[in-house]
């Protein structure tokens, strides 16, 4: 099977044209890639033969379906990928609870199957969430499981994307990296190739003006280097050669966009994330998990470590392949907001740190981009760039990411709001909506007084 990552656009696509056409359609016949199950089995134990069944046939592919042996890969990844683990720190300290009882009646949002109150999407059968929490000034003010329990730990998918975005403004901050510079000056072996010209903080933005961007036609065509990229990523031979690849030496031969230069326009892609990885690698002399670590996890009072699930050489997949318990992903949120000291023994994100992260973004590049649309649709306004791998800012600061099948975290500093959630949803229809975003926008204004 082919282990590739799909992006959520172009899986919609994909799953949307008739069976004959449909190239998916050998992957929808193998049982576990559908659903059938409803996410509240999650809850308990899943049977010796249903796991054994699960781990036999894992595979991005399948996975990325949103089928019923998605739901043990998003509980159990640990099981069919190498992990690493960053400790958090030894102190553990319980979220105090404030639960607002009105919350999940009052905020609505308008899904395809008309007006609902979050408490009601939170439990719909068609978007299949199995998590949310929302902290409102260092306090948990909702939390429900419909589809896990608080101690499982999930995969967070692409918001793992925000933990590189903080760590290389960080760095920047430290001076141990110039934004302004080429890529190639931290990857040498790129220099020579269509690299040359990029600035470190249009890759930051994903605008680097390559063919690396996970559109449907380029996740569909074998040849194309985002295939190559994701087979070799997980160890897949190559589609078109049958060979198992380098990753990074892949992305070295990535070729240009015709009439397109660096810096004008957002192009979604986990690729240009991993080279961020391996950059703060060699510049701090240590695997990503020890070094995520010693900056951001090691000094929050985490319940769990965080899981970092490995390519075959040891490089952290930190574009997506974490995981941790839904109550740590809302903590992480927290370090951005003024109530970090309940999530943290010390500061992790500075007001240095998290202006950059709020501000580096170009409003151009993020308009001419595939997500400026959907964007629009998913919060019920207009966000206002994206910005070092955080999918959106909007104009008071609030962050947001997404992602596949249905994950994200909401970050909104100047509310002191967090709002987190895990899903296993697919994109066959009736599934693969996912219109979180808007009720998590909504309760922070809400919790506001707005």
């Amino acid at each position: 099977m082919k282990k590739l990552v799909l992006s959520m656009l172009a899986f919609m696509t994909l799953v949307s044209v008739s069976a004959q056409e449909n190239p998916l359609a050998k992957y929808l016949e193998v049982p576990g890639a559908t659903t059938t199950l409803p996410v509240s089995v999650a809850k308990k134990p899943f049977s010796l033969e249903f796991a054994q069944d699960a781990q036999a046939k894992f595979g991005n592919f399948h996975y990325q379906l949103g089928g019923d042996h998605a739901l043990y890969y998003n509980l159990h990844l640990s099981e069919v990928l190498h992990t690493a683990t960053s400790k958090p720190n030894e102190n553990y300290v319980p979220l105090e609870k404030a639960i607002n009882k009105k919350l999940g009646d009052e905020v609505k949002f308008t899904p395809k199957e008309g007006e609902m109150s979050m408490n009601e999407y939170s439990v719909h059968p068609n978007h299949r969430i199995q998590g949310i929490m929302m902290i409102h000034k260092g306090k948990i003010v909702y939390e429900t499981y419909p589809g896990m329990n608080p101690t499982d730990v999930h995969a967070w998918m692409s918001p793992g994307k925000a933990t590189v975005g903080l760590v290389i403004a960080q760095l920047e901050a430290e001076g141990k990296i110039d934004m302004e510079k080429e890529v190639v000056h931290y990857l040498p072996e790129f220099k020579g190739s269509n690299w040359d010209g990029i600035k470190m903080i249009d890759a930051a933005n994903m605008a680097t003006a390559l063919q690396l961007e996970e559109t449907m036609d380029a996740i569909i065509d074998p040849e194309s280097i985002i295939v190559k990229f994701f087979s070799a990523e997980f160890g897949s031979p190559n589609p078109a050669t049958g060979q198992v690849d380098d990753w990074l030496a892949i992305l070295k031969e990535a070729e240009k966009v015709d009439d397109e230069k660096p810096g004008e326009r957002f192009r979604y892609s986990s690729a240009v994330t991993q080279i961020f990885v391996v950059i703060a690698e060699r510049i701090e002399n240590k695997t990503w998990a020890k070094l995520f670590e010693d900056r951001v996890w090691g000094k929050m009072t985490a319940r769990l470590p965080m899981q970092h699930h490995l390519t075959p050489d040891g490089t952290s997949v930190a574009h997506g392949l974490l995981s941790t318990t839904l109550e740590d992903f809302a903590r992480f949120g927290m370090l951005f907001t003024p109530s970090w000291d309940k999530a943290a023994v010390a500061p992790v994100v500075s007001a240095e740190v998290l202006k950059r992260l709020q501000t580096a973004g170009k409003r151009d590049a993020f308009v001419a981009g595939a997500k400026y649309k959907g964007e629009i649709e998913d919060f019920g306004e207009e966000p206002w760039m994206n910005s070092y791998q955080f999918d959106a800012v909007f104009k008071d600061g609030a962050l947001w990411k997404h992602g596949n099948i249905g994950q994200g975290i909401y970050i909104d500093p100047a509310r002191d709001f967090v709002g987190v959630y895990f899903s296993t949803n697919g994109y066959i229809p009736p599934y693969g909506e996912d219109k979180m975003p808007g009720y998590l926008r909504r309760a922070a204004k809400y919790l506001a007084g707005e």
